[in-house]
């Protein structure tokens, strides 16, 4: 795969165009251009939990993106971790946001997604990491935004459900907003070459 610069390549089957003018492949993933605001954009407007938010502090409905998610994700997880955190949903830009549940139901949409995933972490230089530290906080995240951000009673969903929430509130970003603080995150952690070519 290639990170996207100004050419516009014509594709057909299974594509989609991006904002960027540029189609994605999903049967040829390693060879579709993808730009940093193609991605930063597809989260923002990838609404977390099937957009079934609500805000505990004032009971109104809220919207809670993906790449607030992930921005927030970059500065709970260790310094070390931090680009990996913030590009851990990286496969979502192209793929949308399902639930997990819906997820487990769908074997085939997972595989695409990781090929996506895979595809975009190395167009956008994300070296190997350790998946189970990323899932540690990942899950933290989750609860807290559980806490936050759904209508939750407060009983635990299992016996495994036992993570606790960061002592952090949850304040919900609209999708431009979003998007931005994803695109500066991204120009503070991203390696050296990455931020070069997307930096104003």
């Amino acid at each position: 795969m290639r990170v996207a610069g100004n050419s516009i390549r014509i594709a057909v089957g299974p594509t989609i165009l991006l904002g960027s003018g540029n189609f994605f492949d999903y049967d040829d993933t390693e060879n579709s251009e993808i730009s940093l605001l193609d991605l930063a954009y597809g989260l923002a407007f990838a609404a977390r939990f099937s957009g079934q938010c609500v805000s505990q502090n004032t009971g109104r409905r809220v919207y809670y993106s993906v790449a607030q998610h992930c921005e927030i994700m970059s500065r709970v997880a260790p310094p070390e971790f931090a680009y990996a955190a913030l590009m851990h949903e990286c496969g979502e830009s192209v793929c949308g946001d399902l639930t997990t549940p819906l997820k487990s139901k769908l074997p085939d949409y997972r595989r695409i997604e990781k090929q996506c995933e895979k595809a975009i972490m190395s167009a956008f230089q994300v070296g190997d990491f350790d998946r189970s530290v990323i899932k540690t906080y990942d899950v933290r995240l989750w609860v807290t935004e559980r806490r936050d951000l759904m209508n939750w009673d407060g009983k635990r969903w299992s016996e495994d459900d036992v993570a606790e929430p960061f002592d952090f509130e949850i304040v919900p970003l609209g999708p431009y907003e979003a998007a931005d603080a994803f695109v500066a995150r991204f120009l503070e952690i991203a390696p050296h070459e990455m931020q070069a070519k997307f930096r104003p």
